[in-house]
């Protein structure tokens, strides 16, 4: 099967962004349970820290591929006109974007170098 394909590029790109939402929920799961962090100083710490705000941008920006590539491919499906189909698209992508952009900036204001 050929890179080059769309179908296989979506389903790929899907697949990682699955594994690594999985890796950093159970991260953050076994982080909670054995109690590492307890308090808000704590949290904060290690939101100071670059790299794991690069972990946690990561973390996101697989949430929003992963988005995209499944609720493009629901309304590929179900939405048939071609202009509804063109301004859902547009639509969720300007959501999905906004997002990412909002989300950078809460984890840039975190950063403390």
């Amino acid at each position: 099967m050929s890179w080059q394909a769309q179908g296989f590029r979506a389903w790929f790109l899907q697949r990682l962004s699955a594994i690594y939402i999985v890796w950093c929920l159970l991260v953050v799961i076994v982080g909670l349970f054995t109690g590492v962090i307890t308090s808000f100083e704590e949290w904060r710490q290690l939101f100071s820290s670059p790299v794991v705000n690069i972990l946690v941008l990561l973390f996101f920006i697989a949430i929003m591929v992963h988005a995209w590539v499944g609720i493009r491919d629901i309304v590929i499906d179900y939405v048939h006109y071609a202009a509804a189909r063109l301004i859902a698209l547009n639509l969720l992508m300007l959501f999905l974007i906004s997002m990412s952009v909002w989300i950078t900036y809460i984890l840039l204001s975190l950063v403390e170098l």
